[in-house]
């Protein structure tokens, strides 16, 4: 039972340092000044065609980073990261 348990902790260990690392490189191009302000005028210009007015200012940006980041997170793991671990097992 050891066995299983010490090649389950193995995998989780694996998988925990292969998230981590995409992660910080999500992070670092997520988190970066020049795209907050790239992405603030984008947004602004994009809800101006359709009308509406929304600023992108301070906390309501890094809500919208954050939100950002984890779907990007999520988006690589499930199909960057699958992919290429089974294609390592095989």
């Amino acid at each position: 039972m050891s066995k299983v348990l010490d090649q389950a902790a193995s995998l989780l260990n694996e998988k925990l340092v292969q998230i981590s690392l995409v992660g910080a490189i999500l992070f670092y191009i997520v988190a970066s000044p020049a795209l907050f302000d790239f992405v603030k005028k984008l947004v602004n210009k994009l809800l101006g065609v359709v009308g509406v007015k929304m600023e992108l200012e301070g906390m309501k940006l890094v809500l919208f980073h954050s939100v950002v980041f984890g779907l990007l997170l999520y988006l690589s793991i499930k199909y960057l990261m699958g992919p290429v671990v089974t294609m390592f097992k095989k």
